[in-house]
């Protein structure tokens, strides 16, 4: 089963980790630029 792992924090999605993470990055980002910024820094571990 894979995990997903942004900034120290796994999640078992994608989806789970964009969804939980967002909340933190609104702020200081676009949802476009939020999804760009995860797809270049996620670690994937399987």
């Amino acid at each position: 089963m894979a995990h997903y792992k942004l900034d120290g924090a796994k999640f078992p999605t994608i989806e789970e980790l964009k969804e939980s993470l967002w909340p933190l990055y609104h702020d200081k980002m676009s949802r476009d630029e939020f999804d760009k910024y995860v797809e270049e820094n996620v670690e994937k571990s399987e």
